[in-house]
């Protein structure tokens, strides 16, 4: 779902710092070229797979942070499709950011995207070196894998070589594709997620990350008019969560009214109420005007959010 988004942020600056190919693990790290340690953070792209968000770390090197972009499937020596994915890949990323001589290992955050997002609750639920976590149209619950054909059904994520629990979807998502597929419509995903949230939501609970166990604050953000998943109600089912555990930290969901699913990237070129996803056009929901306003919005709540929850030594609870 973030397939154009190398076309959105690769444009670089004359000033913009140096990245490199990760070594430790599949991606890419940009740092800035100021002496001294720096916060870090740890970017994760969405369903399309690959080195997706090196174009958006090179973009957040220039503010200051190591950013790093970690590709957790479709990349060589990776999985090909979005089912079982362990999150000892990201692990992994995480303990070699932490070992950098330019980085305080005190102030790492992570942020992701779509399914991303669901893996960056993911992560910071099961790694305390997180501080931060900012999760752009996530579910705080593992969904059911995305295969490409047919095949048994499987988690997106293992955890120490166990699925973890997921919600299954339901026969209406195999019925959008293949309405899609026979009228040459475009593809509305959003009828298959909320038709399995109805039928099989005794299986959210069961689901649910353990949200409890994060390391600092979380910043969720949600479009009203997300096409893709009901990605306002699942903000608000994990802000429930974490007020009903007691999270200490000082949690927020954002909403943007008329928003789609891909706001947060959208540009006056690429105001991506629609992309591409291999034969099929798939809506991303809002209007253009929408997801350029609700952009305009969210990224300096997002920047205000980082920098006061990585100032050094203030990511201690709240409440």
């Amino acid at each position: 779902m973030l397939t154009t988004l190398a076309l959105l942020l690769a444009a670089a600056s004359p000033s913009s710092p140096p990245c490199s190919p990760a070594t430790a693990f599949t991606g890419t790290i940009c740092a800035p070229q100021t002496p001294g340690k720096h916060a870090a953070i740890i970017l994760l792209g969405g369903s399309e797979g690959g080195n997706s968000m090196a174009p958006v770390a090179a973009k957040f090197a220039q503010y200051g942070y190591v950013a790093v972009s970690v590709a957790y499937f479709n990349a060589p020596g990776l999985p090909k499709t979005l089912e079982d994915i362990p999150v000892e890949t990201i692990g992994k990323a995480i303990d070699a950011i932490a070992k950098r001589d330019d980085v305080d290992a005190d102030r790492i955050a992570v942020m992701g995207a779509s399914k991303g997002g669901e893996l960056a609750l993911l992560v910071a639920s099961t790694y305390p070196q997180i501080h931060a976590v900012v999760a752009d149209v996530p579910s705080p619950f593992a969904w059911q894998g995305i295969a490409q054909g047919p095949g048994p059904d499987s988690s997106s994520w293992t955890v120490d070589g166990k699925p973890v629990p997921y919600v299954h979807y339901s026969s209406t998502m195999g019925a959008q594709f293949g309405a899609a597929f026979t009228t040459h419509a475009p593809l509305d995903l959003r009828k298959g997620y909320d038709a399995a949230m109805q039928q099989n939501k005794a299986e959210i609970p069961g689901a649910m990350f353990h949200l409890e166990d994060i390391h600092g604050p979380v910043l969720m953000l949600a479009g009203t008019d997300d096409q893709i998943w009901n990605s306002v109600a699942q903000c608000q089912t994990a802000m429930t969560y974490l007020h009903a555990h007691h999270h200490p930290y000082a949690d927020a969901c954002l909403q943007y009214a008329g928003a789609g699913h891909m706001f947060l990237f959208a540009t006056p070129q690429h105001p991506l109420t629609q992309a591409a996803m291999g034969p099929f056009a798939l809506l991303l929901g809002g209007t253009p005007q929408a997801n350029l306003d609700a952009a305009k919005q969210a990224w300096p709540k997002v920047s205000a959010f980082l920098r006061v929850a990585l100032q050094a030594g203030t990511n201690k609870p709240s409440k």
